[in-house]
């Protein structure tokens, strides 16, 4: 069976990339459309980027490739046979710190040339495949497997409710499906409460993608927007106008100066932001409502998952806190 020449090297590369340019950051809401294009009996068909996946029966041996469909199976109580972890691949093998120790009980597949076959000696009976992951030509040689579903929704990445909703009704677990997004939703609406001065202020996220540019996501409807959104926070007008086409504003870092957001949530070290133009005069310096991320932590950010958002959120209440002053 051929393959794509897909290594780790290249997981890594494409990773990257969907870091600087946001490729991997696009919307991300509860509401749009699951994808579901019929049900009857113990029958049902799902459709997404590349067409349409009939599913019979209840599955039980579920492979995943990548976090958003990991999490959201792990989130059901299910751990998939296998699973590629396209975190590890991108923090050097370090898995994120979300992960249930319940995932180790699958098998962690290579993301190498040879991943179809790693796949089929799971004999899966359902595999859920992230497009970026996965292109065209992997996904046929899949879909020979077991029925495949690719990405859900028009958006580079899922909305982390809507695949949580659809693998909840393909796997008879909507109870389920349904409490594990009232849930993450619920943490959210707790932490909007807690800091109610959170209402009406703004917030950005940043990559110092080297010397010359800087990333700037500033898109209110990117997926990592959503939950600041719901925290009650906007995106500066200036900085939302200038993205109005979406994805990541790539900026001379002599512009950091620009990000007057009360939040602002850096990928990296502080030292090389420290250098930049303007950073102590910066509101969200001022106010210690300035926050790092390692490239682990940013990519349950960019790709959430009800698994990463309860964790982040944590992690970002201090920052929060402060914004909220």
């Amino acid at each position: 069976m051929s393959t794509n020449r897909t290594s780790a090297r290249g997981w890594r590369k494409v990773a990257a990339a969907m870091l600087a340019s946001g490729l991997a950051l696009t919307a991300v809401a509860c509401g749009s459309d699951t994808g579901e294009a019929g049900n009857s009996d113990n029958s049902i068909t799902i459709k997404h980027q590349k067409g349409e996946t009939t599913i019979e029966g209840t599955p039980t041996r579920i492979v995943a490739i990548g976090n958003q469909w990991i999490d959201a199976t792990l989130s059901l109580g299910v751990t998939p046979v296998g699973y590629v972890d396209n975190i590890a691949v991108v923090g050097g093998g370090k898995s994120a710190p979300w992960e249930p120790a319940a995932l180790q009980d699958g098998e962690s597949l290579k993301p190498t040339a040879e991943l179809v076959e790693q796949i089929a000696a799971l004999n899966p009976d359902l595999i859920l495949a992230s497009g970026f992951a996965v292109d065209q030509a992997k996904y046929d040689q899949l879909s020979k497997l077991a029925p495949t579903i690719s990405d859900i929704g028009s958006a580079q990445v899922d909305p982390w409710g809507d695949q949580v909703s659809t693998l909840g009704r393909v796997l008879n677990k909507e109870a389920e499906a349904d409490k594990v997004i009232a849930d993450v939703n619920g943490q959210i609406d707790a932490v909007a409460k807690k800091y109610p001065g959170l209402q009406g202020k703004t917030f950005l996220t940043c990559f110092l993608a080297g010397a010359t540019q800087l990333m700037v996501l500033a898109d209110p409807k990117d997926g990592s927007s959503e939950m600041f959104i719901k925290l009650g926070m906007s995106v500066p007008p200036k900085l939302a106008e200038e993205s109005s086409k979406g994805g990541r504003l790539a900026l001379s870092p002599e512009r950091f100066g620009d990000l007057t957001s009360d939040l602002l949530v850096a990928t990296g070290q502080e030292e090389p932001y420290k250098k930049l133009p303007a950073y102590a005069t910066l509101p969200s310096v001022e106010k210690g409502s300035i926050i790092f991320l390692d490239i682990v932590d940013i990519s349950g950010l960019n790709q959430p998952t009800p698994l990463s958002l309860p964790y982040l959120l944590k992690k970002l209440e201090p920052a929060l806190a402060n914004a909220a002053k």
